[in-house]
């Protein structure tokens, strides 16, 4: 799903339908459940949620939130940047463990490189449909 109005485009390994979308984590408010949510299509490993943006821009945190169901959580992530979609360089690993669950979390990023492609890979999480409710990246106004 792309946003016109800036030109985001929000991507997931899968979704839950319609409803529970990938772009709802990055809409900018936490509403929790269906158009709040995105949460996957049953997958608990390797699973993915990703946004573009329309230019290269320096990440100093990020902000995540899981969804209020305590069997909904990641548990073993990283964040990664690419500026090709293809080779991503990892920004910031999970302190194991660290669940996403329900309440807001703050990451700190230390790099010196931009990206435009923004990817949180979970490598493992709870059985039930995980996800996110809130993602937000903090740039470095250059």
């Amino acid at each position: 799903m792309k946003n016109d109005k800036f030109g985001f485009i929000a991507t997931a390994s899968s979704y839950a339908g319609g409803s529970f979308h990938p772009v709802h984590a990055f809409n900018g408010s936490y509403r929790p459940g269906a158009e709040g949510d995105w949460k996957t299509d049953g997958e608990t490993l390797n699973l993915w949620i990703e946004i573009l943006c329309p230019d290269l821009v320096r990440l100093w945190r990020i902000a995540l939130r899981g969804s209020d169901s305590n069997t909904e959580r990641i548990y073993k992530w990283r964040l990664e940047g690419s500026t090709n979609g293809y080779s991503f360089t990892t920004l910031c690993k999970a302190p194991n463990p660290t669940f996403i669950r329900s309440e807001l979390r703050y990451f700190p990023i230390e790099t010196s490189d931009s990206f435009n492609i923004f990817r949180l890979f979970c490598l493992e999480a709870e059985p039930r449909d995980p996800g996110l409710s809130f993602m937000q990246l903090y740039v470095f106004s250059e």
